[in-house]
């Protein structure tokens, strides 16, 4: 059996990874995979800062799947008689309460965390947090969720890892 993983083995496994000091990283993860956690999704995060270091920007996507068209969901899908009841009594988004819906523990408790920018999309929202993460997140076209007016762009005009 092996061991539960830490902080500063998960921060190890990064930099042997190829994670770097000062770097834009991309971080979309599922926690569960790990295996046993110390500390869960905060050791995860944490271990990711202690690599990339305060000159490094975490960016996670923080997606609200819920938010759209009930008649288009089928994870789970609702019945058809509640779409209009649905529709009419949506909570809007707001970035700083609305939760991210099934990408996962470690960007749920990332876009949490205190000095945690998340862009304006009420669908496909990213956040981040470092030196870059107002570039990454700010001006989030409503019209190109994920093209050109995206954090992802933006992340990639960066260089991202």
């Amino acid at each position: 059996m092996t061991q539960p993983l830490t902080r500063d083995s998960l921060a190890q496994a990064f930099a042997s990874l190829g994670v770097r000091s000062g770097a834009t990283l991309i971080v979309h993860s599922s926690l569960s995979s790990f295996g046993y956690v110390v500390g869960g999704a905060p050791a995860v995060i944490l271990a990711l800062e202690s690599v990339v270091g305060p000159e490094g920007t975490l960016a996670m996507p923080t997606h609200t799947a819920n938010l759209t068209d009930p008649a288009k969901w089928d994870d789970p899908p609702v019945p058809a008689a509640w779409h209009a009841t649905i529709r009419e009594h949506m909570v809007p988004f707001h970035p700083d309460l609305t939760p991210a819906r099934g990408m996962g523990l470690v960007p749920e408790t990332f876009r949490k965390q205190d000095g945690t920018l998340r862009s304006y999309h009420p669908f496909v929202s990213w956040a981040a947090r470092g030196p870059q993460a107002e570039t990454v997140t700010a001006n989030h076209s409503l019209s190109m969720s994920s093209g050109e007016g995206s954090p992802l762009a933006r992340l990639y005009d960066l260089e991202a890892d």
